[in-house]
């Protein structure tokens, strides 16, 4: 069989599936929309399926009907709260963008699904599809793992992919792999610090919490170059920070958010630690009252080095190795595909397919005018497809 001329027969539906639905773009775990369209064509084709978390994810089965392995796929599906600047005809138009090709991800599972359903007879076990809502936040992968997505039937390995440029290492139309670390750690914390507002020209009457913040995160920010291992990868940036509302008004209250992210849970300790005592330091050398928290994230995504291996050998039975590319280096991005390598072995791989736009520019992803070549996207599928069946055989 010719995988490659076998999924171009679906490469119609990719990409209208894929306009639809970068039309409904919805953020965070609340993707009912979403979740209506992946259905319509889950009953469409007769394919077994189960909502999960109230509606709001789907997780879908193309069964063999013989005995065998189970193969994850696990497609992403929400937005971001970006408002869309490109020129579309499927522009989406509700201040929401599928700025991060998650779009992609759920049409190349929906079209891998499809082709695979087609060809039953040619694998055995079954291929499990993972539609999770909340990549972007909270972390719905972890949610889903709860739901029971890796169990019933229990899964044995799982891959997945990521479209558009997040490795420029990776040219435009070629496919990214890398053994090992891949993508860092996530994590959140917000400082609210507290003090006693007043009159901008009588500073002395008040506490000001904007001097306190000020020290805050410039102490934050000084933690990655005195105190951690210079050849440690890791990242702390403060991102938000949020007080007053006039030029003569001194604010009673300040807030500070950031994000941490890392390879290392030791240093990851040591970060949450360190900005505690920080916040709480300077608080109280500023007179100002503060809370603190840190939320523990995603873990960093680390590739199996033998299903990279697989994935790999099964790209070249297809695809010439002139677009087969190692990844040299981790990124300090995050992913919550990590939530289910920590449980079951698997992979992460990469396609390289921003598009240009009229002036010859592309745009990276979370840019207001992020865009994809939809050309490109038949290779995920092939690679899917045929590593199910190399897998599954």
């Amino acid at each position: 069989m010719n995988i490659i001329e076998k999924v171009k027969e679906y490469e119609s539906f990719l990409i209208k599936e894929r306009r639809i639905l970068h039309q409904i773009p919805e953020i965070g775990l609340d993707t009912y929309q979403t979740c209506e369209e992946l259905e319509k064509v889950l009953i469409e084709h007769k394919i077994p399926y189960r909502k999960v978390l109230g509606s709001r994810g789907i997780i879908a089965l193309v069964d063999s009907g013989k005995p065998g392995k189970c193969l994850a796929i696990r497609a992403d599906m929400d937005a971001l709260e970006i408002k869309e600047e490109t020129d579309l005809d499927f522009k989406s138009h509700n201040g929401f963008m599928h700025a991060c090709g998650h779009d992609c991800h759920m049409a190349d599972a929906l079209t891998t699904l499809l082709v695979l359903n087609s060809i039953k007879k040619e694998f055995s076990g079954v291929v499990k599809f993972i539609f999770q809502p909340g990549e972007e936040y909270p972390g719905g992968a972890e949610l889903m793992i709860k739901e029971g997505a890796l169990d019933n039937p229990k899964v044995d390995c799982i891959i997945g992919h990521h479209v558009g440029g997040l490795f420029a290492s990776v040219p435009h139309g070629s496919i990214g792999f890398k053994s090992g670390n891949l993508m860092a750690s996530m994590d959140k914390f917000v400082i609210r610090i507290e003090g006693s507002g007043g009159h901008g020209s009588m500073p002395e009457d008040t506490v000001d919490p904007i001097v306190c913040l000020v020290d805050i995160v410039q102490a934050i920010n000084r933690i990655k170059s005195r105190e951690i291992s210079s050849s440690e990868k890791c990242v702390i940036s403060v991102c938000k920070v949020n007080s007053g509302i006039n030029q003569n008004i001194i604010p009673s209250e300040a807030e500070i958010e950031g994000t941490v992210r890392t390879f290392n849970d030791d240093v990851r300790k040591y970060i949450r630690k360190r900005i505690g005592e920080i916040s709480e330091y300077y608080s109280q050398g500023n007179r100002c009252s503060v809370s603190y928290d840190y939320a523990w994230k995603y873990p960093h995504l680390s590739n199996n080095d033998n299903i990279i291996k697989l994935l790999k050998k099964s790209t070249k039975k297809i695809f010439s190795e002139d677009i087969i590319y190692d990844i040299e280096s981790e990124t300090m991005a995050g992913d919550d595909m990590a939530y289910y390598l920590e449980k079951v072995p698997g992979a992460y791989f990469m396609l390289s397919n921003l598009k240009m736009d009229k002036n010859g520019k592309t745009y990276p992803n979370h840019h207001p005018k992020f865009d994809i070549d939809e050309g490109e996207l038949y290779k995920t599928v092939a690679i899917c497809v045929q590593f199910a069946l190399d897998y599954l055989s």
